[in-house]
């Protein structure tokens, strides 16, 4: 038996019943599996071309050991390429790519696909997942939902005052001891439970923001063939968001998750609360880096309820950007109806406070202008770059040196300082090789406008340096190179000129 066949044998008991869902994919287990036996020695990145060339030799043992494997409708196998760049990349988000200096590129492991090992060889090597906590949890969970749908009104009734009087007699318990601590309590196996409950959050998430992305390229599409005005095409973005969280049991449940989420007092207290758990005596036994676990996974389970919103708004963004290529006089009349789309995603979205309905959820026509004002030219993270040119366009039309020198990204402070570290001590560096050595996750198309202005302000000659490409990352993690001003960087030049800024 090959080692991928093996490895994917042996998380069998990872996915059994669902008991630990790590993607919530049809092809979860053959995701762990390649990743196991491709960076199983400790590695945790390769180069673009060998990764492809062992994917593919892979996925055939797989196949032929008769295993699932990814494939498409009409029933022919992915490629290594589609499940490296579509799956690990675009939908789970596990790798990330970077060009190098010589020109080739290279892949590596996000932090997510690292969880997704750690929590696999976990489970798979000694972790129980079979708990009194986890009992509990989903006795709990059926008794609130026999509650709630058994229609007799008196047995409901019933069931909450027995839960009351239970709450009543832990408190009778509770004072009686005089506030000592539950013997019975399990508080590892309970601090586990809840640990493995928010691991399962990521990929929902994911798969929300999976189909927005496929929602705003059909809609991109439709600008090109569908003749109807400008605000019957918006709307029917509109109402498409409405279809996929209103009108399916997917959407509503999700819906529900983001107005508990996006609670205020809510997320305080429990942040209150997994901050006195990680330092409490009882979990004593655990070490300090699975308690700070918790906190982590509570902050990322926080975080990450915007990104969907986020991404809506990108993806207007992106609706904006194709409208303006495609035809003047039609962004005109788009103009003011993309301003209530993005402020409807803004202002009920990322400002804190329950949510009532889906941030998409008002019509053009019931949102009202006056009360929500958005600057297209605004120094913002939500600004698009100024149009530099694309690298391999054949012809080199003038940077716009004055938009160059008003925009900059809100990340721009911690590129240069991850910049700063880049350059040896007393050295130099072309920022462009330095630039694209960086994480993808710093590299974005708005921080090259923050990086010109910075060598603006240190007195170089922008206008008249020579071009090199440096490879940027949109917001959806597409690759994009730009060409741009090459600027020589010095260590101390970047030190002074950060004091000077932040002066």
């Amino acid at each position: 038996m090959s080692e991928v066949v093996a490895q994917f044998d042996s998380l069998d008991a990872v996915f059994a019943d669902g008991a630990m869902r790590l993607l919530r994919s049809d092809y979860a287990q053959a995701s762990v599996a390649l990743l196991r036996t491709l960076f199983g020695d400790g590695t945790s990145r390769m180069e673009s071309e060998i990764l492809y060339a062992q994917v593919d030799a892979l996925l055939d043992e797989l196949d032929h050991a008769g295993r699932k494997v990814w494939r498409h409708e009409d029933g022919s196998r992915l490629d290594a390429r589609e499940v490296v760049n579509d799956k690990w990349m675009r939908e789970f988000r596990l790798l990330a790519k970077r060009i190098l200096p010589s020109g080739m590129s290279e892949h590596s492991l996000r932090p997510e696909a690292l969880a997704v090992l750690a929590a696999a060889r976990d489970v798979g090597d000694d972790e129980i997942i079979l708990s009194s906590p986890r009992i509990e949890t989903i006795i709990e969970a059926l008794t609130q939902l026999s509650t709630v749908v058994n229609p007799d009104k008196q047995a409901r009734r019933a069931d909450l005052v027995s839960k009351v009087e239970r709450a009543q007699r832990a408190l009778d318990a509770f004072d009686a001891s005089g506030g000592e601590a539950d013997v019975d309590a399990n508080p590892v196996a309970m601090f586990r439970n809840a640990l493995d409950l928010m691991s399962q959050i990521p990929a929902d998430m994911s798969r929300i923001e999976g189909r927005m992305y496929e929602e705003r390229n059909r809609l991109i599409d439709s600008f090109h063939k569908d003749e109807r005005p400008g605000g019957e095409l918006v709307a029917d973005y509109l109402r498409r968001s409405d279809e996929l969280f209103d009108g399916t049991d997917m959407g509503q449940v999700y819906n529900g998750a983001i107005t508990m989420l996006s609670n205020s007092k809510l997320n305080a207290d429990i942040s209150s609360r997994v901050r006195m758990i990680t330092r409490s005596d009882a979990l004593a036994s655990l070490d300090a880096r699975e308690r700070a676990s918790l906190e982590r996974s509570w902050k990322g389970l926080v975080s990450g309820m915007t990104g969907v919103l986020k991404l809506r708004k990108a993806c207007s963004q992106t609706v904006s950007n194709a409208i303006t290529q495609y035809d003047h006089e039609t962004y005109r009349e788009y103009t003011s109806l993309l301003k209530k789309l993005y402020d409807v995603v803004l202002a009920r979205g990322l400002e804190g406070g329950p949510l009532a309905r889906s941030p998409m959820h008002d019509s053009l026509d019931t949102t009202q202008l006056e009360s929500l004002v958005f600057r297209l030219s605004a120094r913002s993270d939500r600004e698009a770059p100024p149009p530099l040119y694309a690298a391999d366009t054949d012809t080199i039309p003038r940077i716009d040196i004055e938009r160059l020198r008003y925009f900059g990204g809100a990340r721009t402070e911690a590129l240069l300082a991850a910049l700063e570290r880049q350059i040896p001590s007393g050295g130099s560096m072309a920022l462009s090789h330095a630039f694209n050595a960086l994480d993808p996750d710093i590299r974005r198309e708005v921080e090259l406008c923050g990086l010109m202005t910075f060598a603006l302000g240190l007195g170089v000659a922008v206008e008249q340096a020579p071009h090199a490409v440096y490879e940027c990352y949109d917001f959806i993690g597409d690759l994009r190179p730009w060409s741009a001003p090459e600027v020589m960087l010095v260590r101390e030049d970047v030190s002074h000129g950060r004091e000077a800024k932040d002066g």
